[in-house]
């Protein structure tokens, strides 16, 4: 496989280009290539039994033989000469295997835990947040790079996890929430409902009144609760009693829609969604983005980024607050891997665009 030519969509370049550029592609021998930091690289000869790729420019995974790999920086490394359970995130990449958890921390494998019991759910991972709990009854967590012990003969219920927050109720029937390195107890009783995002955690009391812990702080408010909530990234959004759409940033909440959106979507640093007058929009980071004049035949949805097709089927982005061209050709399938495109306008050909730049392979 030679890279026969790339062109720049745009002029662009920052300390973060090729960050998020890392994806898996095959040529039409089914060999199989990483693109990482603008260039494919042979990884296997043969399709991939399954993968995952972190933002932290990590790829992860299993060959036809059944053997775990990592491909970091350039190589290629043998994790197990079995198929264990692993996971990813945006920050790092870890794994089970039988009794052990195993963490990838900046650029070396980490034991979290010798003593897990294999086939429980007693392990929960996040972008920046371990938690499991462990054959002495120990439920402890992997925060910035240390090991701690959360609290000792823990029995928990309901554990939810977001990218820095672990919120679940304990035999007491306290509601608990793990935070910057810190347990707290916020209610005796168990909310009727509570999602966990980044920085945040939103709950309804014992009186249906919305709660919100933001940054380690509670905020009490009368708003009824709403049927229906996201969470993000310091925000979240609901639908109101009268059905609007309402997001909720930085202590205020402001009116997005008068009425329920067709659809709505939210993925950390993104709210996106469709009206029913076939308007399709975006909430970004505390602003509202009028996108199109119609609903995309498809979009999917990353951290910053929005890619979608229009009605012609050509691919557009909604890309960190700016709205781009991926691609002036129609194209009828797409993947959208952290910030990376991958598409093909034509057999045994794969386009990967990403950082509005555009690179083909045959």
């Amino acid at each position: 496989m030679k890279r026969i030519f790339y062109s720049l969509l745009c002029v662009f370049f920052s300390s973060s280009a090729f960050s998020q550029c890392m994806t898996v592609f095959q040529d039409i021998n089914n060999y199989v290539y990483v693109f990482d930091g603008g260039e494919s690289k042979y990884l296997e000869a043969m399709p991939l039994l399954s993968y995952k790729i972190g933002r932290a420019n990590i790829l992860a995974y299993v060959g036809q033989n059944g053997r775990l790999k990592v491909y970091y920086r350039g190589k290629t490394y043998a994790v197990t000469d079995n198929t264990p359970s692993y996971y990813m995130t945006d920050n790092w990449f870890l794994y089970q295997n039988f009794n052990l958890i195993k963490v990838m921390f900046n650029g070396e494998f980490k034991t979290l835990e010798t003593l897990f019991t294999p086939g429980t759910d007693g392990l929960y991972y996040s972008d920046s947040l371990i938690v499991w709990q462990n054959d002495l009854g120990e439920l402890n967590a992997f925060f910035e790079g240390q090991t701690q012990m959360i609290e000792r003969g823990a029995t928990i219920r309901n554990p939810k996890i977001g990218p820095n927050v672990f919120a679940y109720m304990d035999q007491a029937n306290n509601f608990k929430v793990f935070y910057g390195g810190s347990l707290q107890v916020l209610e005796s009783y168990e909310p009727t409902s509570y999602q966990v995002g980044e920085n945040m955690l939103v709950y309804f009391d014992q009186y249906n009144n919305l709660k919100i812990y933001h940054d380690g702080v509670l905020d009490e408010t009368s708003t009824p609760a709403p049927t229906e909530y996201r969470v993000g990234k310091d925000f979240f959004a609901y639908i109101s009693s009268l059905k609007q759409l309402v997001v909720y940033y930085k202590g205020e909440e402001t009116v997005l829609m008068d009425d329920r959106p067709a659809r709505w979507q939210v993925r950390r640093n993104l709210l996106v969604y469709t009206d029913k007058g076939n308007n399709f929009w975006a909430w970004y980071k505390g602003k509202k983005y009028w996108l199109e004049r119609f609903i995309p035949l498809s979009f999917k949805v990353d951290n910053d980024v929005v890619v979608y097709q229009d009605l012609d089927g050509r691919l557009k982005a909604f890309y960190y607050g700016e709205q781009v061209e991926v691609s002036d050709q129609i194209v009828s399938n797409y993947t959208l891997t952290n910030e990376a495109v991958t598409y093909s306008l034509m057999p045994y050909e794969t386009k990967i665009w990403c950082n509005k730049k555009t690179y083909t392979f045959k």
